[in-house]
């Protein structure tokens, strides 16, 4: 399904919001224009997209083709982050801004994995960054893969547990 076909019904993926179903379409007045949209509820609330003039920063949820294909990625040996605070923030925030699901697969991958080396704490900013990943990830896995968020959340972490390893290996 593209982008242009939404309708009432259909899982979307918002940049910021996460996953969220088009639940209603609503006409609305503003400035004296009145235009459709698509009224979007999210576990974190309500938001509106325009019909037909849909955001780059929205998305169809992905296919469990993509999925199975993130998860083996994520079993990867992590990518070392870079360790001054600032340049590693401004580093994620960069990769963040229109990041596709393999690029959120790889920050989870690569934040939980700094978790694990000697002498390294994640900061109270890279914790909630991965916090907030794994919640849209998982929201969106087990919606795709039509399974509930306590399995989504076992696959994920057996894929995590397998990237960590391959750091001692190294």
């Amino acid at each position: 399904m593209t982008i242009e076909e939404l309708k009432k019904g259909d899982w979307v993926v918002h940049q910021q919001h996460g996953v969220g179903r088009i639940v209603e379409i609503e006409k609305k007045s503003i400035g004296g224009n009145e235009k459709q949209y698509f009224r979007i509820d999210t576990s974190g609330g309500v938001y509106w997209l325009p019909v037909g003039n849909i955001p780059e920063y929205v998305r169809t949820v992905s296919s469990q083709y993509k999925f199975r294909k993130v998860l083996k990625s994520i079993r990867e040996h992590p990518e070392e982050l870079l360790k001054n605070y600032k340049e590693r923030n401004r580093q994620i925030s960069e990769k963040l801004e229109g990041a596709t699901l393999e690029v959120k697969g790889e920050l989870i991958r690569d934040l939980h994995a700094r978790r694990y080396q000697e002498g390294v704490k994640l900061s109270a900013l890279n914790e909630r960054q991965l916090a907030d990943l794994r919640q849209q990830f998982l929201r969106e896995m087990s919606i795709v893969m039509e399974i509930d968020m306590e399995e989504a959340e076992e696959r994920l972490d057996k894929s995590l547990n397998r990237s960590v390893e391959k750091l001692d290996e190294a």
